[in-house]
């Protein structure tokens, strides 16, 4: 609202994420000096986004989860990695037990029972 030629705003957020928290944290060490930073930040991204000075345009505000995207990769590729070393053991189980694994069990465990007679 401007009031005696003077923008007035209130701004409050939480700490929910690191990003708030780093911007909280800059606005309390700059104390009565908030509204030069915050005035040169804004000009800086109006200056970068020009189409946001246009009367019409449709403002949108993404809100992200506090994740970067070197983050969220590292993630994904850590559950695939995980689903395909459980495919190679689940293929690595089928194939023993549908081929000549089975039938070479059988024949170690034969050949392990006949070789306890050594022993008695």
């Amino acid at each position: 609202m401007k009031k005696d030629g003077k923008y007035r705003f209130s701004l409050q957020f939480g700490a929910d994420s690191e990003e708030q928290v780093k911007a909280g944290e800059l606005l309390e060490r700059l104390g009565n000096k908030k509204s030069a930073v915050v005035v040169a930040a804004l000009n800086d991204y109006l200056n970068s986004n020009p189409d946001l000075q246009d009367t019409h345009c449709k403002i949108e505000v993404k809100l992200t989860s506090g994740y970067n995207r070197d983050g969220i990769e590292e993630i994904i590729r850590r559950i695939v990695e995980e689903r395909l070393a459980t495919v190679h053991q689940d293929e690595s189980l089928i194939a023993f037990s549908e081929g000549n694994g089975t039938d070479t069990l059988e024949a170690d465990i034969a050949q392990m029972l006949d070789n306890l007679d050594v022993f008695s």
